[in-house]
């Protein structure tokens, strides 16, 4: 195994931690209180946006660093379940996960045709779903640092 690029991994989950906090924040608005400030909307949509790439490079770092597998023929989606099947989160939380990367492509590149409705939604799984997700790939990169092979 190569040697974990711990700092690059601590900086993305360290990204992920702090903006899944202020989302915390939005998870208590009912979809009337959402939709009546498009700033918030627009602020939400962000901070997903960035949550799920962040951890789609996680995922890339992990494959590569510790995998030590090619990503070529992989898109965002298989890259969720490849983490899951190498054990760097459970497997069920990768399958959840994995819907998420189709809709980071529709927050990066749709934008005028985002339904509020999906958005909110998402705002409503994103912080536990991402929440632990952060905790197990915390989890899994402490037990290689203490069995380095």
């Amino acid at each position: 195994m190569s040697i974990l690029n711990r700092e690059g991994f601590d900086k993305k989950l360290g990204g992920m931690a702090k903006r899944l906090e202020r989302l915390k924040v939005y998870q208590s608005l009912t979809f009337e209180q959402y939709l009546e400030d498009e700033d918030r909307q627009a602020m939400v949509e962000r901070y997903l946006e960035v949550v799920i790439q962040a951890a789609i490079d996680v995922n890339k770092m992990l494959i590569k660093q510790i995998g030590n597998t090619s990503l070529e023929g992989m898109n965002n989606t298989d890259i969720f379940h490849q983490v899951g099947q190498m054990g760097c989160i459970a497997p069920d939380l990768a399958a959840q996960l994995a819907l998420s990367a189709g809709f980071r492509n529709v927050l990066a590149h749709v934008y005028d045709d985002i339904l509020p409705e999906v958005t909110y939604r998402a705002l409503k799984l994103a912080v536990d779903q991402y929440g632990q997700y952060v905790q197990q790939v915390q989890a899994y990169l402490n037990t290689i640092d203490k069995n380095p092979e």
